[in-house]
């Protein structure tokens, strides 16, 4: 059977299609979700649609430029009147993850793999730190990707459901000439993040510069929809490469104990930011979304959507990631040295 070339404007038609179709449905993120689905729908039926060049570094850099056009003055400063809040919640967080790779290790995996598979870091991180603890980095992969699948389809949605009488704001005017201005600044910054070996520079980066220039020139303004809607396209198309038929055909029963702790994860996390919202009189939803172990652009877009506190959902999500990525080596070599000294009390006692 003749097998016909499968270019990369096929996976930007199909995603298209994905986005209009959720927009009629009405999903949330629908630019996102609705090319993913498709795409990934298309990829497991057989036809493998190929990564679109540099879709994934184009939709982060639009993505986190219009989140960071959100950072203005006056929400830096509630940003930072609640570093409290923020710090709390990181650590509920990194908790609620030690305690499923405490209980995916009992379900026998490795310790180095369950460690490096559930620690809500940079993917490619993790995969790497794997490798070099002889951990299965093909696993580690998987439950990566898992996790942000999950997420990004279930969170999304179920935010939408707690918050169905969210009042949206009219949007910000478009200032063209500091958006071609911080777009370019953006670029630069991803290119110096990537150079210095940064995690997800083309997210970091961008958000850094939107920190700096909004703030300081007190602007109020925003991304047009069409672009930012061209971003979140991207961004979809790119997630929804890593699956196929073949994906979900490996490790079933690893797959679905790592399935099973992430809705776990997810549920526990909405009912510790529940409670703080409670106790300090603050949206839970924000805190919610602040804390999942998802990515940022991703949550901050549904914050967006919701017309929540982008701007704290954001500085939660990438404190979080810079708290957890730094801890991670630290917080492995003590609990495997510690498991350490229980093998040898355990082979002492069995002597």
């Amino acid at each position: 059977m003749r097998r016909f070339p499968v270019y990369p404007i096929a996976t930007l038609l199909v995603g298209i299609l994905g986005g209009v179709l959720a927009s009629l449905i009405g999903w949330p993120l629908p630019w996102v979700i609705g090319s993913l689905a498709l795409v990934m729908a298309v990829r497991c039926c057989g036809w493998l649609l190929p990564e679109i060049p540099h879709g994934r570094k184009a939709g982060q850099l639009i993505v986190a430029t219009a989140i960071g056009c959100h950072f203005t003055l006056s929400v830096m400063h509630e940003v930072l009147a609640n570093l409290g809040v923020v710090a709390v919640a990181i650590a509920l967080t990194l908790v609620l993850a030690l305690l499923g790779i405490g209980i995916l290790c009992r379900w026998g995996v490795p310790y180095s793999t369950a460690y490096f598979a559930l620690m809500p870091a940079n993917s490619t991180e993790m995969i790497h730190l794997a490798r070099q603890r002889n951990a299965d980095a093909g696993f580690v992969a998987a439950a990566h990707s898992v996790r942000l699948l999950l997420i990004l389809l279930g969170v999304p949605l179920a935010a939408s459901f707690a918050a169905p009488h969210a009042v949206y704001l009219m949007p910000l005017p478009v200032v063209w000439p500091w958006l071609l201005t911080i777009l370019p600044l953006g670029l630069l910054a991803a290119l110096l993040f990537k150079r210095l070996d940064l995690p997800n520079p083309w997210t970091f980066g961008p958000f850094l510069v939107c920190a700096v220039v909004i703030p300081s020139a007190d602007l109020h303004m925003s991304m047009p929809g069409w672009l930012s809607a061209c971003g979140q396209l991207m961004v979809g198309c790119a997630l929804a490469i890593n699956f196929d038929r073949a994906f979900f055909r490996r490790a079933p029963a690893f797959m679905c104990k790592v399935m099973l702790l992430l809705a776990g994860s997810v549920i526990a996390t909405g009912a510790v930011a529940w409670t703080l919202g409670w106790l300090l009189n603050m949206s839970w939803l924000s805190l919610a979304l602040g804390m999942m172990p998802g990515s940022a652009p991703e949550m901050s877009l549904t914050a967006e959507a919701l017309s929540l506190a982008v701007t704290l959902v954001t500085a939660m999500q990438i404190i979080r990631m810079v708290v957890v990525q730094a801890a991670t080596l630290p917080v492995y070599k003590w609990k495997a040295a510690r498991l350490s000294t229980v093998r040898v009390a355990k082979g002492a006692k069995g002597e």
